[in-house]
C-alpha cells in the first residue's frame, strides 16, 4: 500500500538531481527514442546502461538465488 510514495520520491529526487546535468532520461524507451531521433555520438555516450544493466541485474539475481536462498534448507509441513 505505502511502495507508490517511496517510488515516487525516488524519481522524484533522481529527476531533481540530474535534470540540469543531463536532461534525465530514466525510461528505457524514451531514452532510445530521442538517441535514434538526435543521432549523434554525445547521445549514444551512456545508453549501453539501460540495455547491460538488466542482465547484469538478472545474472546477480540468479546468482543470488542458486546460492544464497537454496542454501537455505526448506522445511515442509
Amino acid at each position: 500500500i505505502l511502495a507508490p510514495l517511496p517510488i515516487g520520491f525516488a524519481v522524484f529526487l533522481v529527476h531533481l538531481a540530474t535534470i540540469p546535468i543531463t536532461g534525465t532520461g530514466i525510461n528505457p524507451a524514451r531514452s532510445l527514442g530521442a538517441a535514434i531521433i538526435f543521432n549523434k555520438d554525445k547521445g549514444w555516450d551512456d545508453h549501453w546502461i539501460f540495455w547491460v544493466g538488466p542482465f547484469i541485474g538478472a545474472a546477480l539475481a540468479a546468482l543470488y538465488h542458486v546460492v544464497v536462498i537454496r542454501a537455505i534448507p526448506f522445511k515442509s509441513k
